[in-house]
């Protein structure tokens, strides 16, 4: 019998070996590819995956509702609280305006709205929260359980495990004279309306409220995104 040489071989068996060469070969410099780590972060958690805030709706400070739909398509950075808050909620807002009036300089990913949750929507109506907001940034949104679909709050306070507690034991139900205890974080909702990442203060000796710092704050931001961005 003859040999069978190279040459012998009919041409349409040569192109699929050849292109199943290349794939081969494909697949093999894509597991040797450098894994790209995650950012180092100060103040931050980036989540592996974004987690749904729910099918909530809330109400803003101009009395419009909000749902997930309402914050698609930018990127928000949420804190929480109340307006009567004595410390911890006007620092926060404060430097957050800082926060955004520097991003505004940066050439890119300077996009980046503000949200401010209310935990006391007794005290804190639409009204309230516009008269409150407008001392720290003119586009900080203030949100607030809708008083038609309040339950409809729950999914999004769940979602981002707010801590809170009003404290108004021995205080007559009518009066509005109590404090609300609460945790301080921040949010970061990425565009699909999903919490990509949280932000945690931190306590300077002598200084006993946390807080955050506006410059450790814009480069975990501006790492966040260069890493997504990037992915």
């Amino acid at each position: 019998m003859a040999a069978v040489t190279a040459q012998a071989l009919p041409a349409r068996f040569g192109v699929p070996l050849a292109l199943l060469a290349l794939v081969l070969l494909a697949l093999l410099l894509w597991q040797q590819r450098p894994q790209r780590t995650a950012p180092q972060l100060q103040q931050a958690v980036l989540l592996a995956r974004p987690v749904s805030l729910g099918a909530f709706q809330l109400q803003d400070h101009q009395g419009l509702p909000v749902q997930p739909a309402t914050l698609q398509g930018r990127w928000h950075l949420l804190s929480y609280g109340y307006t009567y808050c004595p410390d911890v909620c006007p620092l926060t807002l404060a430097k957050l305006a800082n926060l955004q009036q520097q991003l505004a300089s940066e050439a890119e990913f300077s996009q980046l709205d503000l949200l401010f949750y209310s935990i006391d929507p007794k005290r804190d109506s639409a009204v309230e929260l516009a008269q409150y907001l407008q001392y720290f940034a003119a586009d900080i949104r203030g949100l607030r359980p809708d008083p038609q679909v309040a339950a409809l709050a729950k999914p999004f306070e769940q979602a981002l495990s707010l801590r809170f507690n009003v404290q108004n034991d021995g205080i007559a139900p009518d009066s509005a004279d109590y404090l609300v205890a609460h945790g301080i974080m921040l949010y970061l909702l990425n565009p699909d309306a999903r919490l990509q990442a949280v932000f945690l203060p931190t306590t300077r000796p002598g200084v006993t409220v946390p807080e955050f710092d506006v410059d450790v704050l814009q480069a975990d931001y501006l790492a966040i995104r260069r890493y997504l961005a990037a992915k």
